[in-house]
């Protein structure tokens, strides 16, 4: 509102608003709230991604003992347990980081999970099959 004094129009000093000081305060707190929150999100990620994996790979462990338990042998492929997975044609690694025992993070971007045989055989004597994804068994991810 504008009102005279002497002959000559003078501001009320009593608007509001914002002075540019107020905003760059403001703006510096929440820059400095993201530089904190942002790596403590991709870490979440990274434990997420890690803890899937490891739950997906020990289930399907559990399926591989029951499927050699029944057949007499290891499986061929992944697709032979999907009588003891249920959906096992949905069950996909996560895309994106995952930590490993030893502390370092791969970055995992296969499609599905694989088998890991320790021996040339498929008989039960001597070898050892296991789920793994991006050659990394359910023992290698974590803390």
């Amino acid at each position: 509102m504008f009102w005279q004094k002497g002959g000559v129009l003078m501001n009320d000093s009593r608007q509001a608003g914002f002075s540019l000081l107020g905003i760059m305060i403001a703006m510096a707190i929440l820059a400095i709230l993201a530089t904190i929150a942002v790596p403590k999100f991709h870490s979440a990620i990274a434990v997420a991604n890690t803890t899937k994996v490891k739950a997906d790979l020990s289930t399907l462990d559990s399926a591989i003992a029951i499927y050699a338990t029944q057949a007499g042998r290891w499986p061929d492929h992944i697709d032979d347990l999907a009588d003891y997975v249920s959906d096992l044609d949905k069950l996909k690694p996560p895309q994106g980081k995952c930590q490993l025992k030893d502390g370092k993070l791969v970055t995992i971007s296969a499609e599905k999970y694989e088998l890991k045989k320790e021996a040339a055989g498929i008989e039960l004597e001597g070898a050892d099959c296991r789920a793994a994804c991006a050659g990394y068994t359910a023992g290698d991810f974590g803390k």
